[in-house]
């Protein structure tokens, strides 16, 4: 099992996938100037993440999809790169397309499923962070070189039964192909420290 661990801009570490520590050192950069400042809201912290994660998206090259953008950043995207920016099936979907064509895509790069709430609407189960668990199944479907799970923890204790039920639904998921690549990015609210694990299908 792959345990996660504090996130360290300034220490070197071998990744599993090329963009995994680019996406850390985005999500780190967000956390700390927004996430853990009391004004900000579930939503404004999710539209930052999102919002974030657009622009690196594009900067690397690729198309980007994304649900929760504001008004003015769908149009900034949409004048940047000449195409609506809405959610595809995922919150943030990183892709190319054949050359010079559009609703073409050659390779998804990167998925992503941002969930910084704890309890689904209506949810009835006893399960601890189900909100978080239920995203996370969209991306046992998903067909991408990087998939990415984006949540939030009050205490860092709360990690070690998220992190037994991710290796048990990656182990469990018979659709999944060989060497499959997950990245989890975990926002704990008592510390305001960042954490992660990359975790492969074998």
């Amino acid at each position: 099992m792959e345990n996660f661990h504090k996130f360290e801009p300034t220490i070197k570490i071998k990744f599993k996938h090329q963009f995994s520590e680019t996406i850390l050192l985005s999500l780190h950069k967000v956390s700390k100037n927004f996430i853990y400042k009391k004004k900000h809201t579930r939503k404004t912290n999710s539209s930052a993440i999102k919002y974030q994660l657009v622009n690196l998206g594009h900067q690397l090259g690729f198309r980007v999809y994304a649900n929760g953008l504001k008004d003015d950043e769908l149009e900034e995207q949409r004048s940047k790169y000449g195409f609506i920016n809405r959610e595809f099936l995922y919150d943030i979907h990183w892709y190319k397309d054949v050359e010079n064509e559009f609703y073409m895509p050659e390779k998804i790069v990167m998925v992503a499923e941002s969930e910084l709430g704890d309890r689904r609407k209506g949810d009835k189960s006893k399960k601890r962070n189900p909100a978080v668990k239920f995203d996370f199944q969209k991306l046992l479907a998903a067909n991408s070189e990087l998939r990415l799970m984006i949540f939030k923890v009050i205490k860092q204790n709360e990690l070690q039964e998220l992190n037994l039920y991710f290796d048990q639904a990656i182990d469990n998921c018979k659709n999944l192909t060989k060497n499959s690549i997950f990245l989890f990015a975990c926002f704990i609210f008592e510390s305001k420290t960042l954490h992660f694990t990359e975790k492969i299908k074998f």
